[in-house]
């Protein structure tokens, strides 16, 4: 038996890759890596491999497209193996084109796998591409989460994808087809420095590969060991969440009191995964600054994407959808003993009166311009000693929490604010002109 078959069959053996009972779908190109991959797995005895079936997709933008197509259509009915095709008809807008190909070809593994009863895909990913994976993902971004590169095995709609080539590397398998007279083809592309893929891999890790040829071996301990810390993380993590987060009736609470052993970065990196967790994208190195930040001060809010904020309120914070409401206005005229609405539901009536409760207040005079507003910056509170005090810091002392800041309503006579509820009445000492606020009939 040829070594490369041997260290294969053991590979599989010591992750339980496969077994009799699998239904496999092997994504193959006709390159070196998927070739070496579907004659490999047709080595593996029938208790580590089960039943196989091949899917290949013709991207049509190269001319040899076609060929390498036919290659592998070839090699599957010498085999006997069912075999899958389908050309991607794509517009001639090729803007983000590595993402829009992969997306139409991993949908139609997904659709194959379902019509066909298949549990497991399997891909041709090998050392090289992990080393290509990491290094891209580390120059793009530097997140934690991003650098632990391909994983040899996970979830794939109802069943599983499953890498089984990360410990091979392309000379290794390329040599292994020649021992074995298969043919395989070329993407010539791949030696054209148009991406950066292509760039590193064709200029960079020569490079590094004359440092340390070693390299390959040295970037698989890594992610190996990254992806196993990662994983420990993410259990920890999921036990903090199941105490600190709450589910509102629109978004999500972090209870901060409950992750004090954290340190600020350790807490951002937390508020990150809750955010994955609940909202399937990721915040990006700039935001985990932002969430840093925001737990220095009491009150703060951070824009996310799609719609969505945090909101820092002393020991919370909030995720929750930005709020729109287009139905309160910012600002709505009032006359004295007329009712207004100021939403759908909340009328509000400005009187005269005669006898105080707890919803008057004296004014200098009959005001001329009644408005009710939205807080705006600058606003101001006259005391009862003449002096002014800012609204910001009337909230700051009774720590409203930012939400209700930005709800409340305020009543304004002649420029001069003179009421917001649960919160402030004009201050002066008495005079003729009393009024009361009645909310509601």
């Amino acid at each position: 038996m040829d070594q490369t078959e041997t260290k294969f069959i053991q590979q599989v053996k010591n992750n339980n890759f496969f077994n009799s009972q699998d239904c496999l779908l092997v994504a193959v190109s006709g390159g070196s890596d998927s070739m070496a991959l579907l004659n490999l797995l047709l080595c593996l005895p029938h208790s580590l491999r089960g039943t196989i079936e091949v899917a290949t997709v013709d991207f049509a933008l190269r001319p040899q497209s076609s060929a390498e197509v036919s290659l592998v259509r070839q090699f599957c009915q010498q085999h006997q193996i069912p075999f899958h095709t389908t050309q991607w008809r794509h517009d001639d807008d090729l803007e983000a084109m590595e993402v829009k190909a992969r997306h139409f070809r991993y949908d139609f593994f997904a659709h194959i796998m379902q019509q066909r009863h298949l549990n497991k895909l399997v891909t041709a990913h090998q050392s090289d591409d992990q080393v290509e994976t990491i290094l891209m993902k580390l120059i793009r971004s530097g997140n934690i989460w991003e650098s632990k590169g391909i994983l040899p095995q996970r979830s794939f709609t109802q069943g599983e994808l499953i890498r089984p080539l990360l410990i091979f590397s392309k000379v290794e398998l390329t040599n292994y087809l020649k021992r074995q007279n298969i043919k395989f083809a070329v993407d010539e592309s791949n030696f054209q420095n148009i991406t950066m893929r292509n760039r590193l891999r064709n200029q960079v890790l020569p490079l590094l590969r004359h440092e340390n040829p070693q390299l390959n071996q040295h970037l698989a301990v890594f992610a190996a060991q990254n992806q196993t810390l990662q994983q420990i993380v993410l259990n920890y993590f999921q036990q903090l969440a199941t105490m600190a987060v709450q589910a509102k009736s629109n978004g999500w609470q972090i209870d901060l009191v409950t992750l004090k052993q954290l340190q600020p970065p350790e807490v951002a990196l937390f508020v990150q995964f809750v955010v994955h967790q609940k909202l399937s994208f990721d915040l990006n190195n700039r935001q985990l600054q932002q969430v840093q930040f925001l737990l220095q001060r009491s009150q703060a809010h951070l824009n996310l994407k799609a719609g969505w904020t945090i909101d820092k309120s002393y020991q919370k914070l909030i995720i929750q959808p930005v709020k729109i409401n287009n139905s309160a206005p910012d600002l709505i005229n009032l006359h004295l003993d007329k009712p207004v609405f100021a939403n759908e539901q909340q009328k509000i009536t400005i009187k005269q009166v005669t006898k105080k409760n707890s919803r008057t207040f004296y004014f200098d005079k009959i005001p001329q311009n009644i408005i009710l507003r939205r807080r705006q910056a600058g606003d101001n509170l006259r005391l009862l000693n003449g002096q002014h005090q800012k609204l910001k810091k009337r909230l700051i002392d009774l720590k409203i929490p930012q939400i209700q800041r930005d709800q409340l309503k305020i009543l304004i006579f002649d420029d001069q604010i003179v009421w917001i509820p649960g919160i402030y009445r004009y201050q002066c000492k008495p005079t003729p002109y009393l009024f009361e606020v009645i909310i509601g009939d």
